[in-house]
């Protein structure tokens, strides 16, 4: 009887075991199958003047609509076709241009400064109108904006500030136990109540992390780290995340919380320092920074995958839309990238294709929307564009590098700029390599 006590007792353990082997090896393999199916590709944005820009921060307000800065002499861009062609809004405005900020298609904000001659003047330029027009006005040193309507928004440099007029003036906040000059790099409320800012000084080796509890209107030091702080998230009261890095040897750091700042955990990610940080839930998340890193976890930033971005440039910026499954990458040197949803293996086993093809799109004659279909064998850059009857181009649907496989592109009858065209006779045309088709279309309003 001992013994088979004994034999079942141990087969027990064994098979407690084995449970807790099984689940590692399916939480591992879950993790690496996440971070294999993100699939982030390099859009080739054209530019009209056409131009080499030293792009800059930039920001999207949903899956069509964005604006992108240039640093001097300060260049602003606008798209209204995911990100596929841009158009110059502001010429130029004399100005190195920081951070910018839209909370709709209507209504942003940027901050910048001149040029030194005979000294540097900080403003605040503010649009009602989706960027076609631009309000200047002048402003303490700033570095970093968020606007929570029309009329407030919070602003970091030197001190934390904040307007109730659009931007136009600017009032000092009261930061507890002030001590100098702190230099911040975002600020970050949760609703409106609980604000958070982080900063630093990149040659003193010392970060700075602030928050509010009362709107805004005070500020206390909730820790003074090494970790120079670019952005500050959270997704909820209690677990919050911080990304920067650590001077003077700037390795990507992410710091994390999960009682509303009380503590710090801290991730070192190999690489350079990191610029943006977003979650799309409580668990996933991404993170950017120098070089073309881009980080992905699944399991609320506790381990982090390095993705693929097949780029070097510096990335600033990230954004999430329609629930995770759009998202887009701003960086330098006109460095657009585009997130597409992963592919199960049933899909991809029947998107297998052996030519190029282009087909008759459907519904056609179409009044509202109409699918475009198209087949490439190889992998390469992909443009798919609408003509006029004159040969004009009317709006690039596509422009960037496609993977072996079948796509699917809707097209609403609209212009680059999102206006509707006339009922009339249309051109698509697909270009993968060497291979070129034409087809007629029929849109009837």
């Amino acid at each position: 009887m001992k013994f088979v006590n004994l034999f079942f007792s141990n087969n027990k353990e064994i098979a407690k075991s084995m449970r807790t082997i099984l689940n590692i090896c399916f939480f591992v393999c879950y993790l690496l199958s996440n971070a294999v199916a993100q699939k982030w590709v390099k859009v080739t944005p054209t530019f009209n003047p056409p131009g080499n820009y030293n792009t800059y921060h930039g920001v999207f307000v949903d899956e069509r609509n964005g604006w992108w800065l240039t640093l001097f002499p300060g260049t602003i861009l606008h798209t209204t076709n995911k990100g596929i062609s841009w158009e110059t809004q502001v010429d130029s405005c004399n100005a190195g241009i920081g951070g910018l900020v839209f909370i709709d298609s209507l209504h942003g904000w940027l901050q910048g400064q001149t040029l030194p001659d005979p000294k540097y003047e900080y403003f605040i330029q503010s649009t009602k109108d989706g960027g076609k027009s631009w309000n200047r006005y002048s402003s303490p040193i700033i570095t970093c904006l968020t606007f929570f309507d029309s009329l407030v928004g919070f602003a970091g440099g030197e001190n934390i500030y904040k307007t109730m007029d659009g931007g136009v003036t600017w009032d000092t906040m009261t930061i507890q136990s002030h001590r100098g000059a702190i230099g911040l790099y975002d600020i970050f409320f949760i609703g409106q109540h609980y604000g958070w800012a982080v900063g630093g000084g990149w040659l003193f080796d010392s970060g700075i992390i602030l928050n509010s509890s009362d709107s805004g209107k005070t500020w206390q030091f909730n820790d003074t780290l090494t970790t120079v702080g670019t952005k500050v998230y959270f997704t909820n009261a209690n677990h919050g995340y911080i990304v920067g890095s650590n001077p003077p040897v700037f390795y990507g750091i992410i710091k994390i919380t999960n009682d509303g700042g009380k503590t710090w955990a801290t991730n070192y990610l190999p690489g350079s320092w990191l610029n943006d940080i977003v979650f799309i839930d409580d668990s996933t998340g991404w993170a950017v920074g120098e070089y073309g890193y881009i980080w992905h976890t699944v399991d609320q930033g506790m381990n982090w995958t390095q993705v693929e971005s097949s780029t070097k440039s510096d990335l600033y910026r990230i954004f999430f839309f329609d629930n995770g499954t759009a998202g887009y990458i701003l960086g330098a040197d006109s460095t657009i990238l585009k997130y597409e949803k992963a592919v199960d293996v049933k899909e991809k086993q029947q998107t297998l294709v052996e030519s190029f093809k282009i087909f008759q799109n459907y519904p056609n004659p179409f009044n509202s929307t109409t699918q475009i279909k198209f087949e490439i064998p190889v992998s390469g850059l992909v443009s798919l564009i609408i003509y006029n009857l004159l040969g004009k181009e009317v709006v690039m649907l596509l422009n960037e590098e496609k993977r072996q496989g079948a796509y699917t592109i809707n097209w609403e009858g609209k212009d680059n700029y999102g206006r509707e065209l006339g009922s009339g006779v249309y051109f698509y045309q697909l270009k993968a390599g060497s291979f070129h088709e034409v087809r007629k279309l029929i849109f009837l309003k």
